[in-house]
């Protein structure tokens, strides 16, 4: 897209199979094209900027083991702080979550409640953000396909997860 445009969730539907995934992707790349990591803010401007297909970025070697080596990272992270850090990075997430279901909320009042095709959204329990179990059952979590059950499960599992762990 030479023309300056940045992608939009539609276009990014093809890896995300439906409009919220395509949404919290839209989000993640964003994030990722101003962080720290120079190879993931490469992938992410070129999926952004549609030189690069979400398809192309997540099957290419190098951006591949950038986004491994981020989340190696953040899980060794995890294992080393302590309790009190951890109830710190709980409340953090908690506010995140906040956050996250007012803009959701936001962007459901601006499409009426609608998703793109026009259908209705179906509502999950919890309200906006639907989340009634575990951070990793709810679909904005960055924990949501680790297996983890968010912040505090970093130290070890809890509970059990989706994956019956």
């Amino acid at each position: 897209m030479a023309d300056g445009r940045e992608v939009d969730q539609g276009e990014l539907l093809g890896v995300a199979k439906d409009e919220e995934r395509a949404r919290s992707l839209l989000r993640a790349l964003r994030t990722l094209s101003t962080g720290p990591d120079p190879k993931l803010r490469e992938m992410a401007n070129g999926v952004l900027r549609g030189s690069l297909s979400a398809e192309q970025a997540f099957t290419d070697p190098e951006y591949t083991a950038a986004l491994f080596s981020g989340a190696d990272k953040v899980r060794r992270a995890g294992e080393l702080r302590s309790d009190a850090e951890a109830r710190e990075a709980g409340a953090r997430f908690g506010e995140w979550q906040r956050a996250r279901e007012a803009e959701q909320e936001h962007d459901d009042q601006a499409s009426g409640g609608r998703d793109g095709d026009g259908q209705d959204r179906e509502r999950r329990p919890g309200g906006p953000g639907g989340l009634s179990g575990p951070a990793s059952a709810h679909p904005e979590s960055p924990w949501r396909h680790t297996g983890l059950n968010g912040p505090t499960g970093l130290h070890g599992m809890r509970g059990s997860n989706r994956h019956g762990g």
